[in-house]
């Protein structure tokens, strides 16, 4: 088709890695509308509608029919993820970029990254404006992490997707800029069978661990940062408490009620579950006496649950607070007179509602730790009555033995202080 040949001049840029690479590396497309149509798993699936292979709806900037389209509307705001499995694939990837073209209907957050022999690599995200098309050419090294790995599927994504809104994704020209001579499989394969490894496997090999310091406020997210909570203390306020607490939050004793409430309930719903941590931790927060004391936890828990999204909560990082705040105490009956008491929260979260399946992989990563302490809580998970020790830079398996609400719970100590959560996850 003498359209598709116009497609080319959007990757024209794209050569191998390196002239003394050329006889190890080539070029190859996994995806241009003229090939081999793909697959997309259906058991992560969540994309509202099943993806169209050779879609023409026109052509669109330097989008050339046939191109894949895939389109929904959803009750709830939500994160739309697939994995797709395409001609060339698995292959083995000698550096260079990953290209591929997308388009959307409405502004969107979109989000591409690869699944190789040992599980899923980065989520990297670009932010899409309606009814343009962006090529967009990622290095591989930030999506696996290092050179010369295999990638067995590419993952696409649009996340937070608003309610009630019919959107659609348009998905073109996916292509590896370098990959090894004996890469690929014939077209109709199913690619990467047996081979890759999301909630099955254990240990470190199929999540990311970025490096950071838990106790640092720093934290290089994935997508734009967003504003931290507003302070509820007034200056003047801060400078008072600060004299008479070393601690850098002070909340009053309703405000610690509901943290406690949270973290002692035991017939939390899933959703409950999932907002719980951030709303205790938000109200934690907005208390602090200086600004930027811990890590954003409202940025902690969106990543977290986009990381989940992508793996289609098949993997699951656990958000975890250690810190010390002061309540807030009056101590006579005008309400005039108060008193600090110390307070060691220890508060354990999940980012989502649901697993995607009966096997589910629990992360300990660091980068999702709040805390103002120089180490690490220890963490015991428990499924089904069986507890495993979960340490920090690890993951570990789980698995269900039916659908529905189930029981997760996650124990925390540090120093002298222990506790014991009761988290709900709905099981696909």
């Amino acid at each position: 088709m003498a359209n598709r040949i116009l497609k080319g001049a959007v990757f024209a840029g794209l050569v191998l890695a390196s002239a003394g690479n050329a006889e190890n590396c080539k070029e190859a497309v996994l995806y241009d509308g003229s090939n081999y149509n793909g697959q997309m798993e259906e058991s992560g699936r969540t994309f509202p509608e099943a993806p169209e292979w050779r879609a023409n709806w026109g052509d669109f900037d330097n989008m050339k029919a046939p191109y894949i389209r895939l389109s929904g509307i959803k009750n709830k705001a939500a994160d739309w993820t697939g994995t797709l499995t395409l001609q060339g694939l698995p292959a083995s990837i000698e550096g260079g970029t990953l290209s591929i073209a997308a388009r959307s209907t409405q502004d969107a957050k979109f989000g591409v990254w690869l699944v190789g022999g040992a599980g899923a690599g980065n989520v990297v995200f670009r932010t899409l404006k309606a009814n343009r098309t962006q090529a967009i050419s990622i290095a591989v090294r930030d999506l696996l992490g290092n050179a010369g790995a295999t990638a067995n599927k590419v993952g696409i994504g649009l996340f937070g997707v608003p309610a009630y809104q019919y959107t659609t994704l348009f998905v073109d020209n996916i292509k590896f800029s370098c990959v090894g001579n004996g890469s690929g499989t014939q077209a109709g394969a199913h690619a990467g069978a047996g081979s890759s490894v999301t909630a099955e496997s254990s240990g470190n090999a199929d999540y990311f661990f970025r490096e950071v310091n838990p106790a640092s406020s720093v934290r290089n997210f994935d997508a734009e940062a967003l504003p931290d909570a507003k302070k509820a203390l007034k200056e003047d306020t801060r400078r008072e408490f600060s004299k008479r607490t070393a601690r850098q939050f002070v909340l009053t004793e309703h405000e610690h009620q509901l943290v406690t409430k949270f973290q002692t309930a035991k017939n939390l719903s899933p959703e409950e579950s999932r907002n719980g941590w951030y709303k205790s931790m938000f109200t934690v927060d907005r208390n602090r006496l200086k600004d930027s004391v811990i890590a954003s936890p409202k940025n902690l828990f969106i990543e977290a649950g986009e990381i989940a999204a992508a793996t289609g909560n098949h993997t699951i990082p656990v958000l975890v607070a250690d810190l010390d705040y002061a309540i807030k105490y009056f101590t006579d009956t005008t309400f005039k007179k108060t008193e600090f008491e110390d307070f060691h929260l220890l508060l354990a979260g999940l980012p989502v509602s649901t697993a995607g399946g009966s096997k589910v992989k629990f992360v300990y990563d660091p980068f999702f730790v709040a805390t103002t302490r120089s180490s690490l809580p220890r963490m015991e998970i428990c499924v089904k009555g069986k507890c495993q020790a979960v340490s920090p830079k690890t993951g570990m398996d789980f698995e269900f033995d039916s659908a529905g609400e189930q029981t997760v719970v996650v124990k925390l100590s540090s120093d002298n202080v222990s506790t014991q959560q009761d988290l709900k996850l709905e099981v696909k």
